[in-house]
């Protein structure tokens, strides 16, 4: 959160200089909505109307916010508005609006299977062309086929998105879909106890919507969850502990101890890198190291000092391990940090910022991708050379904005 309110004092600084660039205002509105200061938001979007009445963008979020505020007559003021701006070629504009309608319309199945026939047809105009939007209408359909108790239909849909960050919005919500999961992969449960997914202990109750969440997402995504982990070793569950900001609301936790972690052999794609996604909280000595091992050929990867500074205080991040094996320990020493999953990838860069999907409230995943054009917020034009410094060490929050 402090993180946010860092982003919005630059925002803020910004507009100040250039008091008509409508892509700062954009940025702070978004961080005023995701810690919650809806008035604020509010303020800003009409700032940016009146520079530019015929801004679709801003009147989605105005309706978003009104939505998010239960102020439902104005949120449809708002998205009758937005509505009339759309440029109908704009597709990402069109998903904004499916967004809305559907949110708007929750308790009319009407109305929401004439908003997935309208997505059937933008997608086979799309026929995924552009991965992001694909993923995007698969995202809102996935909503929907929720919200009339649709669960196979929100499988399929949901098989067909290829970012974890979009996946991550329906895993944590909808218990009675995780059980629907369950029911689906339990044909696979031998192979999931030997992997810690299903606890060997015949005598602990399973929890259904729990396992079923880690089920899918080892089968489909290739997503191993390392608090699965105590289930091959009691040991560990007193490193275990829980996160609302994580994908699963489990994690590993290192706290104040030295740690090392046996993975099980998992399943893996020929030529991919393994992804660990991790948050660096603090770096206890200069003598501390995290050493990702090949327990096959005994060879390591490992981050020093220097490299864990460049880690810490960036909250959730995916980091991709230069090493392929089917074996793999992760040691820890001397840091705080928390371990969250294991996964395969090929081409992705070497840190990947993870935000925080607990203040995301009703924004679309990589919500800032629909406002285009954004000036180079690091320019000398709004920021001293120091500013500047400090402002990089916000970079994968502002650009996440």
């Amino acid at each position: 959160m402090t993180q946010y309110r860092k982003a919005i004092s630059y925002f803020t600084k910004a507009y100040t200089i250039d008091p008509e660039n409508i892509h700062n205002l954009n940025r702070r509105a978004i961080t005023y909505y995701i810690i919650k200061e809806y008035d604020k938001v509010l303020s800003d979007l009409d700032k940016i109307i009146q520079l530019d009445p015929l801004n679709s963008s801003a009147y989605y979020l105005k309706s978003l916010t009104y939505y998010t505020k239960n102020d439902i007559n104005n949120a449809k003021i708002s998205f009758k508005k937005c509505a009339e701006l759309l440029n109908p070629d704009n597709i990402l504009a069109k998903i904004q609006s499916f967004h809305l309608e559907y949110l708007l319309n929750k308790n009319s199945s009407k109305d929401l299977n004439n908003i997935l026939t309208k997505i059937t047809k933008i997608n086979q105009i799309l026929n995924n062309r552009n991965i992001y939007e694909s993923n995007l209408l698969h995202f809102v359909k996935c909503k929907i086929y929720i919200e009339l108790k649709k669960y196979s239909e929100t499988k399929l849909a949901l098989n067909n998105i290829q970012n974890l960050a979009f996946i991550s919005y329906f895993i944590q919500d909808h218990p009675d879909f995780r059980s629907y999961l369950y029911e689906v992969y339990v044909i696979y449960q031998k192979n999931f106890t030997y992997i810690g997914i299903v606890n060997k202990n015949d005598n602990e109750l399973i929890n259904v919507d729990e396992v079923g969440k880690y089920m899918y997402m080892y089968k489909e995504h290739g997503v191993y969850f390392v608090s699965n982990l105590t289930n091959l070793n009691g040991d560990l569950r007193q490193f275990k502990e829980s996160d609302i900001s994580s994908l699963s609301g489990k994690v590993i936790s290192s706290k104040n101890e030295n740690l090392c972690l046996d993975l099980p052999l998992i399943n893996s794609k020929y030529n991919t890198y393994y992804i660990c996604k991790m948050n660096v909280k603090k770096i206890l000595s200069k003598d501390c190291f995290i050493k990702f091992i090949d327990r096959n050929y005994q060879e390591d990867y490992m981050l020093k000092h220097e490299d864990v500074s460049k880690l810490e205080g960036l909250g959730w991040i995916e980091y991709r391990i230069s090493i392929r094996t089917s074996k793999l320990s992760i040691e820890i020493n001397s840091i705080e940090m928390q371990i969250e999953y294991i996964r395969h990838d090929y081409y992705v860069n070497t840190i990947t910022y993870i935000p925080d999907m607990s203040f995301m409230s009703y924004l679309l995943p990589d919500y800032h991708k629909f406002f285009s054009n954004v000036p180079e917020t690091f320019k000398d034009k709004y920021f001293s050379r120091k500013e500047m410094e400090n402002l990089l060490d916000l970079k994968y929050i502002l650009n996440n904005l």
